[in-house]
């Protein structure tokens, strides 16, 4: 985990004799997500005092979103704590009791499945044939076979041949299909069987990945997506509560809601945020509900729907799919619109073929950037618009006469850039930190440098 470590002794710190000699910096942060909370806050424990956090929406929390309905909370945004073994999040939950009330059921090890672990799995065509059971954990097995191939392009240096396109999907497909058909033990028919459950396994992989297919995810980068050893967990009381965690330490006054930032001017010249090329994706949480997710293009259209449109197509399918025509259709919708969200644009970030981790830190290059300038110690990453660090720094720090480099004014953060922990809510703490980090050093090395 990534920190900023002040003096014992203030009084020879640079960074504490400046803030207090030669006024306060200004330090704007926009958006109050996981990034953002964690940028103000480690400034503020390093002594900045003039840090206000712009949020957009009317809410703290950024594509965290936990809703209560009677005694069940449930997960439109973040959902899981991807392992524990120096997670922060994880750390941060477990400190404060979060996890007490886990259950068994509520934690995974290993790579999180949508299918079920536990009680009677059903698996079905789309003429509610049942597929039988030993069918689905042979095809399961030969799945999870390819996909660990799949790692080893990025983790082993392994060349991608031009018949993949450089892509997850297009490997995955065509390497599964083959050895299905090289099988000499499977009947046709098993072997048909097989061939069309590729397409569902592929649709669950994009959902992972939150791309509107797997087919653009970037084969030779990955695996450079990096897992944190430990159970993957809920927390039962909802992911809000990290969030409202992370703003306990910063002063009420420091956020202000509802203020959108359109613009960005920085050194005399205008930077609109674009929003990242990422793709929306629903949560799932437990209780006496029917949850499931849905992706890509498919998910953008059913954003465009209304509840009773959704609630009839939801119920059509679960009668085709189980040959029940008396499945009545649910008494209330509750789903997640990330994509149609005009301040994300989507639910998180994926490298697309002809991307690759070099992007991923181009994204968290500060402005303006030079390669002399300092870098926070740990691991680099990649942006997220919506989450800007933006720092309007002393005049006279810029004096070229001085010889010093020019300081950073506009810093990135957020899970997209970061090059190892893309797409998890630690990353994006992470980013938040690393951000600050930089800019704490930067003010120390400029208060260093004397007046």
């Amino acid at each position: 985990m990534q920190s900023c470590e002040s003096s014992g002794d203030s009084a020879d710190d640079p960074l504490s004799r400046g803030l207090r000699r030669r006024g306060q910096p200004r330090v704007v942060v926009i958006g109050a997500g996981l990034a953002g909370l964690a940028a103000a806050r480690a400034l503020l424990e390093q002594g900045f005092t003039d840090v206000t956090v712009l949020e957009a929406s009317s809410h703290i929390g950024g594509r965290v979103q936990s809703v209560r309905l009677g005694h069940a909370t449930f997960e439109l945004g973040a959902t899981w704590i991807h392992g524990s073994q120096g997670n922060p999040i994880y750390h941060l939950a477990e400190a404060n009791g979060l996890l007490e009330e886990t259950t068994d059921g509520e934690r995974s090890v290993g790579r999180i499945s949508f299918y079920s672990k536990n009680g009677v799995a059903c698996y079905l065509t789309n003429r509610g044939r049942r597929i039988p059971k030993d069918v689905v954990e042979e095809f399961s097995d030969l799945y999870n076979e390819v996909y660990n191939l799949t790692q080893e392009f990025f983790q082993h240096g392994k060349p991608v041949n031009a018949e993949s396109q450089n892509s997850v999907g297009v490997f995955t497909r065509e390497e599964v299909r083959n050895r299905i058909r090289d099988d000499p033990d499977d009947p046709e028919a098993t072997k048909r069987l097989k061939l069309a459950m590729i397409q569902q396994y592929l649709k669950v992989e994009s959902c992972e990945s939150s791309s509107h297919s797997i087919d653009e995810v970037s084969l030779s980068a990955f695996g450079e997506w990096t897992e944190i050893p430990g159970a993957h967990h809920i927390i039962p009381s909802g992911f809000m509560r990290v969030v409202e965690l992370l703003a306990e330490g910063i002063p009420a006054h420091v956020i202000q809601l509802g203020k959108p930032v359109r613009c960005i001017h920085w050194d005399q010249a205008s930077s609109r945020p674009r929003g990242p090329e990422i793709e929306l994706r629903g949560e799932e949480r437990y209780g006496h509900v029917l949850s499931g997710w849905i992706c890509g293009e498919e998910a953008l259209v059913m954003e465009k729907c209304d509840d009773e449109a959704v609630a009839e197509i939801c119920t059509e399918m679960l009668r085709q799919f189980t040959g029940n025509p008396n499945i009545p259709k649910p008494r209330r919708i509750l789903r997640s619109a990330w994509g149609s969200n005009p301040y994300f644009r989507g639910s998180y970030s994926y490298t697309q073929v002809g991307s690759s981790g070099a992007d991923v830190e181009k994204l968290a290059k500060p402005l303006p950037y030079t390669e002399s300038s300092k870098t926070a110690h740990g691991s680099s990453t990649k942006q997220q618009p919506g989450h800007l660090l933006s720092s309007k720094c002393p005049e006279r720090s810029l004096d070229p006469s001085r010889g010093s480099i020019k300081p950073m004014q506009v810093l990135f953060s957020g899970e997209a850039t970061h090059r190892k922990y893309y797409s998890t809510t630690h990353g994006a703490l992470l980013s938040g930190q690393r951000e600050a980090a930089r800019l704490i050093e930067m003010y120390r090395d400029l208060f260093q440098q004397g007046p």
